[in-house]
């Protein structure tokens, strides 16, 4: 099946047009990746390709695929690591769904260690002023995090 699942969702030519055929194959080819780390490694860049090309008025596509990279990066965290700066673009989505789905998936992440947050951190402040209050209200633990994460790592001891 693997390799029918690669053809469709490429989509190579535009031969597949169905929005539910693209759905299925694209979280098909997820789990799929979610069972082999040479697979994993092999087709991520297509399922990144694949979210990037996702029509905007598929915005179930696009919070699947980044349920399923928050998957993959909790399976193979050293094989999804090089494209977190893509998962972070999400934060950026038109669709107030997608934001939100990218941000749960990053706190997850986040708090269980599994992505380092790096020079990202603009992505999530800027959170804190979307239109959206569920985006609001769900960025400030993160920032409780990190204060803690700094106060109790990298400040020396009190004598």
């Amino acid at each position: 099946f693997a390799p029918l699942l690669v053809r469709v969702v490429g989509n190579e030519g535009g031969a597949f047009t169905s929005e539910i055929l693209t759905q299925a194959s694209t979280l098909t080819l997820c789990k799929f990746m979610c069972i082999s780390r040479t697979f994993c490694e092999k087709h991520l860049p297509l399922l990144l390709t694949a979210l990037a090309r996702a029509p905007t008025q598929d915005t179930t596509l696009r919070a699947n695929t980044v349920v399923a990279l928050g998957d993959l990066a909790f399976r193979f965290p050293n094989e999804v690591e090089p494209y977190t700066p893509r998962l972070y673009a999400c934060l950026r989505d038109p669709s107030t769904r997608v934001r939100r789905h990218t941000l749960m998936v990053l706190t997850h992440l986040i708090l269980n260690d599994m992505v380092k947050v790096k020079g990202q951190v603009c992505e999530i402040a800027l959170c804190l002023q979307d239109e959206e209050s569920r985006i609001q209200d769900m960025a400030p633990p993160l920032f409780f995090f990190f204060f803690f994460f700094f106060f109790f790592f990298f400040l020396p001891p009190a004598s």
